[in-house]
Parts: C-alpha cells; structure tokens; sequence
C-alpha cells in the first residue's frame, strides 16, 4: 500500500513537473516570436514597396545631376555679306539711285542684288542676280516668296505664269501684288541659265502692273559693271548680240526711271 500511494503520488507530480520544464515553457512563447518575425517581415515589404514607387520620381533628379547640361551650337549660315566693294552689275538708263547688296554662299556661289527705288515707288525693282549653283531650286511662287520675305514684303497675289523673250532668253514671268502697308502691282521673274551657272530673279513694279514690253528693256538693262568672271562674261557678251531693237535707250529709260507720284 504504502508503494501503491507512493506510486500515485509520484505520477501526478511527475506530470506537474513536465509541464513546468523550460521545454515546455518555450514550446508556449513560441507564436509570439513568429508574430515579431512575421511583423517585421511585412515592414520591410512595405519600405521596399514604398522604395520602388518612389524610385521613378527620383530618376529625373538623378539624372539631371549626373549628366551635364549640352551646350546647343547654331550652325553656321549658308549665307554672308560680302564686303563693300564695286558693284559687278548696274542697270543701264537708270535715273534714280539704284541700292547694291551681295553675299557669299558657303559653297563659292554669290548674289548681287540690286534695288531700285522703294516699294510704292512709281518704279520699283530688285533683281537678284547669282554666280553658282548655291541652293536647289523651288517652285516659281516658293523662290517668289522667299524674296518677297527677305525684303520685308508679303506676295499678296501672283497670277498665271507665262514666257517672256529677253536678250538672255526666255524667262519666267507672272503678274505679282506686293502687299506691306499697301499693295503694289509687279511682274515677277526669274531666269537660269544651268550650263554657265548663272541666274537672277525678282519683280518690277509700278503704279499699274508693267507689261511684257516693259519687262523685257527693264532685262535688256542688266549689264556688267565691274571685274567678273570670264564664264559671267560670255554670258553677257552672247547676251548683247540678242538684244531687241525694241529697246533703245530712250525704251530702256522709261522702264527704269523713277517719278514719284503726284502728292495730294
């Protein structure tokens, strides 16, 4: 008996005691361990998460620091002035002042332009004369516009083409309104010649719109002035010999000449 209650007593306090061991206890603190770890495994989830959302915003700036600012450089002009130096052409018969520009191309070409009288002019004129090949050709009404801009003018209308015969050949001509502050009736024009690289275009103007007549002496007054090449001046040695009767000085003058408008 004694044995058998010493053995009972000993089965219950030997179960106490197992749940006492710190096996035991640890086996009960365990979930809240995995609670810390599973915690802060969601925390740096969500920082990188936050990271990556931010991280585009950031590039920008980023970039901007790291790579250096380009510097943009204008190329050069195809176009420069030439320095005052005689005139190669002038018109002949030309009563009043006639105004000479010209410029280099990048590739040997040049243009001489000259201007006579000011836009409202009874007689207004600019003739663009070039040497070379600097610039492909556009349409009539383009190349037309581009001189009109140039000069700080606007092609308000331009009418049917036609062929007009010149002592340098046929050319092209169209009725042309220049418009600034007012309009100005004009014929535009514009001639090439491929073989000796040699082209001009530009208007002539007056109170009415000049007829072919009158077109062909204003081209008829074209003439070399000064030094030129010897190319340039076969051009206008062939061109003399095809001059019209037609135009004689006193034909040549009136086409050219400059009376300004009766003032009210």
């Amino acid at each position: 008996m004694p044995r058998a209650g010493y053995a009972e007593w000993d089965e219950e306090d030997l179960a106490d005691w197992v749940d006492e061991r710190p096996a035991r206890r640890l086996r009960r603190r365990r979930p809240s361990w995995l609670r810390v770890i599973l915690m802060s495994l969601c925390s740096i989830a969500g920082l990188a998460y936050l990271a990556l959302q931010l991280e585009p915003a950031r590039r920008p700036t980023e970039r901007a620091k790291e790579v250096p600012s380009s510097v943009l450089v204008a190329p050069a002009p195809a176009w420069t002035p030439v320095p005052a130096s005689p005139a190669l052409y002038a018109l002949a018969g030309a009563s009043g002042p006639v105004a000479t520009e010209a410029r280099q191309h990048t590739n040997g070409a040049r243009e001489d332009t000259l201007i006579l009288g000011r836009f409202g002019d009874f007689r207004y004129a600019q003739v663009s004369l070039v040497q070379g090949a600097p610039e492909t050709a556009g349409s009539f009404y383009i190349d037309i516009v581009r001189r009109a801009a140039r000069a700080g003018l606007a092609v308000a209308h331009q009418g049917q083409g036609r062929t007009v015969a010149t002592k340098f050949g046929t050319l092209e001509a169209a009725p042309l309104t220049l418009a600034a502050k007012g309009e100005q009736g004009c014929q535009a024009f514009r001639f090439s010649d491929g073989n000796a690289d040699f082209s001009f275009q530009g208007w002539l103007c007056g109170s009415s719109a000049p007829d072919d007549a009158q077109l062909a002496c204003f081209i008829d007054g074209i003439t070399l002035a000064g030094a030129s090449s010897p190319s340039l001046k076969a051009v206008f040695t062939k061109a003399d010999r095809s001059r019209s009767e037609a135009c004689g000085p006193s034909a040549r003058t009136a086409s050219v000449a400059v009376k300004p408008p009766a003032r009210p």
